[in-house]
């Protein structure tokens, strides 16, 4: 089971960490500084994790919610970034395998489509080729290749012939793994700090402000600011990584460096009722408009459909708060229209929608959004400050790795004894909240906690916690009341509330309803107001919140949700 990880323990953690020393100290709580974390704790050096916001708050919280090898990438050739992708895809999913579960994947070919038979049959043969051969993880299941037939017995709502694009030629079914990117960032952390063993320290919304240096001028620490009391601190460490994602220059220009290394570009994502749209597996489509490829795929009663690619620099320079807009919508949903016909998607159907930004590498000359790789790059800042950025959440580990490596081989680090802990893959380890779906009901069944809720939020609370479930479930057993819905038709509950607020480390509501679970894009926007006020009340209770503390959290969440519809409104 998890240690105890709460907000109640905050200002004793920020008195704690002030003037201590580590090994590392680690700028962002994405799931690249999370898997920087895991990496240090594995290998016992101490580290100490900042992020100005929640841990996956940005990028780590709005992705198309996949860990996969990128089969889009094969089409430019990067099948270096394709193999290391879906080794990590296949060690996730053996791994933390209630998190990373596996999903299969439709790409269809039309008669006069961007996509020919040819390339479909290469596309899936190569994509398993570079994931399994010479693996020790291998992937879900192999390709194969479906007739039209095949397809409609399949998915009986895609269309089979378009107007434009002529009758269906044939499609390649493939696999890669759905996930709850946030949660995958949050137990990063938290094993993280299991194994260090109360040597290394994570705190949210602690903003880093200035610079330490020593007498030679090299970085030894910073100066942080906790945002909820306005306490200054003092935080030293041997070596300090920034691993901000798309803040990453920012963070590096407060020590002086004035390159531009990040290129901010926008995915939106539209969230529909998966009944309307009729879609049983995951699709890989082309845009009618552009030949880009972007993803509908199922997750429970809904479909995520995205994502889009553009410029954000174009839009607004506000990296933390980006918005879908209409031209967004209205460019996925031509395509998903065309596709699946008898749908005729509106904005009545419309659940939910998030937007994210991708941290690229800049790249220089002229290329559109889409054709910049997602390779990840290691620099120097100054002498005791380096930076990583770029790369994809599905390697995190690689990325964290190759850092490691990075700070060893320029003498800022050095690692401890055994000699196993200079190996590479040493942290290919399981999750320690991992469980499979059989090992799990045999847990269930040993703890005499059967029949204790729905088969639906058993399912529910397995996948998203693990282990974790059976103190979720426990609890439930203790007090029948707490394990009931807060909403009809959906399966988040009191004791799954109080989990969080106990073992993850969520000061706020809009932490606990859009990263500790995915009820913020989940739950329909018009039924917001009564999950916001049934879990303020829950998270009140325990942290003894005024009356005023309380409407102003649900107040803040519910304005999130409107502007993540606001292009509804025309």
């Amino acid at each position: 089971m998890p240690r105890p990880w709460t907000a109640l323990d905050r200002d004793a953690d920020i008195e704690n960490l002030d003037g201590s020393q580590y090994d590392l100290l680690i700028i962002g709580g994405g799931i690249t500084g999370a898997g920087i974390a895991r990496e240090c704790a594995l290998r016992n050096i101490s580290f100490c994790l900042l992020d100005k916001s929640d841990f996956a708050f940005g990028t780590s919280s709005r992705s198309s919610k996949l860990f996969h090898g990128g089969m889009r990438y094969l089409a430019r050739a990067e099948f270096g970034l394709v193999r290391k992708a879906a080794a990590e895809r296949n060690w996730l999913l053996h791994h933390l395998p209630n998190l990373v579960r596996p999903l299969a994947f439709v790409l269809p070919s039309y008669e006069n489509g961007r996509t020919s038979p040819f390339q479909v049959r290469a596309a899936v043969f190569l994509y398993d080729f570079l994931s399994d051969t010479f693996s020790k993880y291998k992937n879900y299941r192999k390709r194969s290749i479906l007739s039209p037939e095949q397809v409609r017995e399949m998915e009986p709502s895609v269309a089979l012939s378009d107007p434009d694009l002529g009758p269906m030629n044939m499609a390649g079914l493939y696999y890669d793994t759905n996930c709850d990117d946030a949660r995958v960032t949050l137990e990063a952390i938290k094993e993280s700090l299991d194994y260090s063993s109360g040597q290394s320290t994570a705190l949210n919304y602690m903003e880093v402000r200035e610079y330490i240096n020593d007498k030679s001028g090299r970085v030894c620490g910073v100066i942080a600011l906790d945002l909820f009391s306005g306490k200054e601190v003092t935080v030293y460490a041997r070596c300090v990584v920034s691993a901000a994602g798309i803040w990453t220059d920012q963070v590096v220009a407060t020590a002086g460096h004035e390159e531009v290394r990040v290129f901010p570009t926008k995915g939106v994502h539209i969230v529909v009722p998966r009944e309307r749209l009729g879609n049983i597996n995951a699709f890989s489509l082309t845009s009618i408009d552009d030949g880009r490829v972007f993803f509908i795929l199922p997750r429970g009663r809904v479909s995520i459909i995205g994502t889009t690619d553009t410029d954000y620099y174009s839009e607004s320079v506000d990296l933390d708060q980006p918005w879908s807009n209409r031209d967004d919508y209205e460019y996925l949903m031509k395509t998903v229209n065309r596709m699946f016909p008898q749908a005729q998607l509106t904005d009545t159907e419309v659940v939910s929608a998030y937007a994210g930004i991708r941290p690229l590498i800049k790249e220089h000359g002229e290329k559109k959004e889409s054709s910049i790789s997602r390779k990840h790059e290691i620099f120097k800042v100054k002498e005791g400050l380096v930076a990583i950025a770029g790369g994809k959440s599905t390697i995190f580990r690689l990325m964290a790795e190759d850092l490691l490596f990075y700070l060893v081989k320029n003498g800022q680090l050095a690692l401890p004894s055994p000699f196993k802990c200079y190996k590479r893959g040493y942290s290919k380890k399981p999750f320690q909240i991992g469980i499979t779906q059989n090992a799990f009901h045999s847990l269930v069944q040993q703890r005499d906690l059967i029949d204790i809720v729905s088969p639906g939020q058993l399912e529910h609370l397995s996948s998203q916690y693990g282990k974790g479930a059976i103190k979720i479930l426990e609890e439930i057993k203790q007090k029948p009341s707490s394990g009931k819905p807060f909403l009809p038709d959906y399966d988040f509950c009191q004791a799954e509330i109080e989990y969080i607020l106990q073992h993850e480390n969520a000061p706020c509501l809009l932490d606990v309803l859009c990263r500790r679970t995915e009820a913020q894009w989940q739950v329909w926007h018009h039924r917001q107001p009564a999950l916001a006020k049934a879990v303020a009340e829950v998270m009140s209770a325990y942290y003894g919140w005024s009356v005023l503390r309380k409407e102003k959290e649900i107040d803040e969440y519910l304005d999130y949700v409107l502007k993540n519809v606001s292009f509804l409104q025309k």
